[in-house]
């Protein structure tokens, strides 16, 4: 099969040399969150890497959808790499022991191992051994990471904090001490630090799910409704089905919802105000306002639904009149006819003409560019058929360029097809 027609997540696996394990790592994290991503990793495991004569490529895919069976068909336990997915196959089948063995055995040869027997020294609940293991790990990032574990483990949460900002100092998208520093902010009430935080999960690529989910979850606490439906639709653009996520993304529109219901109610009450007024309460010239009586136009309501043209046929009402009106509704940002019934606003020239400018005319920042530029996304038009949630998935992208995109494109009065998701209602 020619690389091209990988799935993106596998190239990895046909490079010069043999996936790192925190590439392992992100396989492995692409397919248990993305569901259209692990079905074509499936089907890759089936068909077979094409011109890939290394047998511990396959096994380290069979890894990364759960066939740990086959994986294990793969992989040499003799050889270090091979005892090293090895080691992570009996992390998840919870053999914390033979795991140990394994990451041992492969660390006297692969120093990068090193990092997994702390991490399963922890899942097993050995947070001595974990802290003795804890020396032998190069990589600075991952070192302070959990470091920050076993501070947290131990009740430390001042200490973990720490360690998890020295963790993201020495790699800012290391995702995992986002995510876990954000839980300790959350806790302590700290949200907008927090938020700073998950927002780091949702930026990542592809993006660290449970960090997406937090930054939802906090959001609607705050009442900021349309920021969790966004995360929402996030977590949902790599899993549509996940109903736990579904509940929580109707429940976030519900609020939103309820909000723009009392909103919108207040306006309404505010605006029938404004249509009873008289329009003998503004200052009009007399021949204007014996012009409208005649024509039955006693308050704003009656000039809101009535249009130029029909104006100036009526009989002794000209232009003079005309513009004294129109400029009397201007100081309120009204104009005449905007409330007539049955008006319907068709695509305008004005809308055509943003639709075929080119994206640059959103002046948009290099990371949110680069997304449009991998899509091969050149013009305003092109940009509104896609979705949200099929641009949450494209390289490269997040909740930061999502949000700037939506802010750019309704500076210009339009926006990002929004589809329904299954289980979801659409308000």
């Amino acid at each position: 099969m020619p690389t091209v027609t990988l799935p993106r997540s596998a190239q990895v696996l046909v490079g010069a040399e043999r996936p790192t394990l925190a590439q392992v790592r992100l396989l492995r994290r692409t397919a248990v969150q993305d569901v259209e991503e692990r079905a074509k990793l499936i089907a890759l495991l089936q068909d077979g890497l094409a011109g890939v004569k290394d047998k511990v490529r396959l096994g380290v895919l069979a890894y990364a959808v759960s066939r740990f069976a086959d994986a294990e068909e793969h992989l040499d336990a003799k050889d270090a790499y091979g005892q090293a997915i090895l080691g992570l196959i009996n992390v998840e089948l919870e053999d914390f022991a033979e795991a140990r063995t394994l990451f041992l055995a492969a660390a006297k040869t692969l120093p990068e191992v090193k990092a997994e027997i702390v991490r399963a020294l922890l899942a097993a609940g050995e947070i001595d051994d974990a802290e003795k293991a804890l020396a032998g790990v190069a990589d600075v990032a991952d070192k302070e990471f959990l470091h920050g574990r076993i501070l947290e483990v131990k009740g430390n949460v001042e200490g973990a904090i720490k360690a998890y900002e020295a963790s993201l100092e020495a790699k800012a998208d290391h995702v995992e001490a986002a995510f876990h520093i954000g839980v300790l902010l959350d806790r302590i009430g700290d949200d907008d630090l927090a938020a700073e935080h998950y927002l780091v999960c949702a930026d990542a690529s592809p993006a660290y799910l449970p960090g997406v989910v937090n930054l939802g979850t906090l959001y609607d606490e705050r009442g900021e409704a349309n920021a969790a439906v966004d995360c929402f639709r996030q977590a949902l653009a790599y899993n549509p089905t996940d109903r736990r996520v579904l509940g929580m993304l109707r429940d976030a529109k519900a609020s939103r919802q309820m909000y723009y219901d009392e909103k919108e109610e207040r306006e309404r009450e505010k605006m029938e105000k404004i249509m009873r007024t008289s329009v003998n309460d503004f200052e009009l010239s007399v021949r204007s306002r014996n012009c409208l009586a005649k024509m039955s136009i006693f308050t704003l309501g009656d000039l809101l639904r009535i249009t130029e043209a029909e104006m100036l046929a009526y009989k002794n009402f000209g232009e003079t009149s005309l513009k004294e009106v129109k400029e009397m509704l201007a100081i309120r940002n009204l104009r005449l006819g905007m409330y007539r019934e049955g008006e319907e606003r068709s695509l305008s020239r004005a809308d055509q003409k943003v639709l075929s400018e080119n994206i640059e005319r959103l002046e948009l920042s290099p990371s949110s560019a680069s997304v449009l530029e991998n899509l091969g996304v050149a013009r305003i038009g092109d940009l509104v058929q896609y979705t949200d949630l099929d641009l949450y998935k494209a390289p490269g992208s997040g909740q930061s360029p999502i949000q700037e995109l939506s802010t750019a494109l309704g500076a210009y009065g339009v926006a990002l097809r929004k589809p329904e998701i299954r289980g979801s209602s659409s308000k």
